[in-house]
């Protein structure tokens, strides 16, 4: 499936470019990177001057897609683990 702004909280992010507008931690505002990896409450963001733990509950993103567009997400709509969140995209197909 094709990654769209209407399905971007359905899909895999691992590997897409995030950047961190607005977050509890004011040292993770601004900063951007690819994303490493993901669990429930956390996005893992591979920046410049190393590796952030970004808490998704308390955070807003911008992920850029393939074809250049930006999308912003509240980062509670991501929560849950990532398996989770893209079952939830299948099962909606039947």
């Amino acid at each position: 499936m094709k990654i769209t702004p209407g399905n971007l909280t359905r899909h895999e992010i691992i590997g897409m470019e995030a950047h961190v507008v607005m977050s509890s931690d004011p040292g993770h505002v601004c900063r951007r990177g690819l994303i490493a990896d993901e669990s429930k409450e956390m996005i893992h963001i591979s920046t410049e001057t190393g590796n952030i733990m970004v808490s998704k509950m308390t955070s807003v993103f911008d992920f850029t897609l393939p074809n250049g567009t930006v999308v912003r997400v509240d980062g509670h709509k991501l929560r849950g683990t990532p398996e989770n969140r893209i079952k939830k995209r299948q099962s909606r197909r039947w």
